[in-house]
């Protein structure tokens, strides 16, 4: 019995990332959150824990963004980090109040005139050191064509497939079904130790467990897998030591029915 585990954004799905810097105001398209964690001393990505995209471009503009959460009863998860100082999550979310509901519109309405009306991730790079955002954050996009003809494929060489990210469940469920997975091969809200967990998990069930995936936060999932994959096709820069450790290199996800 074999296994394979996709990581989502920059993977399976062509995930568009945009970053507005809190303090000067200014825009970023298609930038790597996780990079923009690492160039921190202790820094955190922080995402809501289920999409409220609609209610947020509803509101005033000039809302804060912690009273609007609050609100709305939705909380932040941590999904990825660069210390093993755990963030407090409840006090970042209160020095999230200085932010108001007009930068997340702003990253919102980047994602759609670059993606179309998707559902958004959203979120905050947060500052664990010194207990402030420095970023607000929109992710949304669209799978890779190619993808679900590659899963078919997989799936009639005997492979079982699954999904480990750091989306919601909520978020996960189209992809899902877009590319015929059950919820159970949905592993969500996963930083990198839940993902080499789970990685952990499926090695106890199956001869062999590929990881496929495209940044620093599956890093240590290709250190539990029998066989680790870097796509590169996001084009964004990687950690050099992401190159170290993958077994293969691949430019785009549909080569990888090639090097299994």
């Amino acid at each position: 019995m074999k296994a394979i585990v996709f990581d989502k954004s920059g993977t399976i799905v062509d995930t568009r990332r945009m970053a507005l810097d809190v303090l000067s105001g200014s825009l970023d398209r298609n930038v790597s959150s996780t990079r923009i964690v690492d160039s921190m001393d202790k820094g955190a990505l922080l995402i809501l824990e289920r999409g409220v995209a609609d209610e947020i471009m509803s509101a005033n503009d000039e809302a804060a963004f912690a009273d609007f959460c609050r609100g709305v009863d939705v909380s932040f998860k941590c999904i990825y980090e660069n210390t093993c100082d755990k963030p407090c999550l409840e006090r970042a979310m209160e020095s999230c109040n200085s932010i108001p509901l007009s930068f997340f519109k702003k990253t919102i309405s980047a994602v759609y005139d670059t993606v179309g009306r998707v559902r958004t991730n959203n979120g905050v790079v947060y500052d664990i050191a010194n207990m402030r955002p420095t970023h607000v954050l929109s992710t949304g996009g669209r799978i890779i064509p190619g993808v679900p003809e590659l899963f078919d494929s997989l799936r009639a060489s005997g492979w079982d497939i699954f999904v480990a990210t750091g989306d919601t469940l909520e978020g996960m469920l189209g992809v899902g079904r877009d590319l015929g997975l059950e919820e159970d091969c949905l592993f969500c809200f996963q930083n990198a130790p839940k993902k080499a967990h789970s990685i952990r998990r499926l090695r106890s069930d199956y001869d062999s467990v590929v990881m496929v995936g495209n940044d620093s936060n599956d890093m240590d999932a290709f250190k539990e897998s029998d066989k680790s994959i870097l796509v590169t096709q996001d084009g964004l820069e990687k950690k050099a030591e992401l190159f170290d450790v993958a077994d293969c290199v691949l430019p785009s996800i549909t080569d990888i029915l090639r090097v299994l």
